[in-house]
């Protein structure tokens, strides 16, 4: 599960507004938001990312997704 958690950065360090909800050794993206921005809601967040452009079609969207999808037997390392 993602857990979001809003703080402030200052002098290298981050503070975070109130305790994360990590139940586990959890690894972190901090995403740095404009400074007049406090990130209060996951919409502000939303509107600093901006909307989603794409000028293809539904039906074209869909068959990338599916093309680009890979089963167990297709991974090889």
């Amino acid at each position: 599960m993602q857990e979001v958690a809003y703080g402030t950065y200052k002098n290298g360090q981050i503070f975070l507004d109130s305790p994360a909800c990590a139940v586990a050794e959890s690894r972190v993206k901090i995403t740095f938001l404009d400074k007049g921005n406090s990130g209060s809601s996951l919409m502000d967040v939303f509107n600093d990312l901006g909307p989603w452009e794409d000028n293809r079609d539904t039906e074209t969207i869909i068959a990338d997704i599916r093309n680009a999808r890979v089963t167990k037997t297709d991974v090889h390392l």
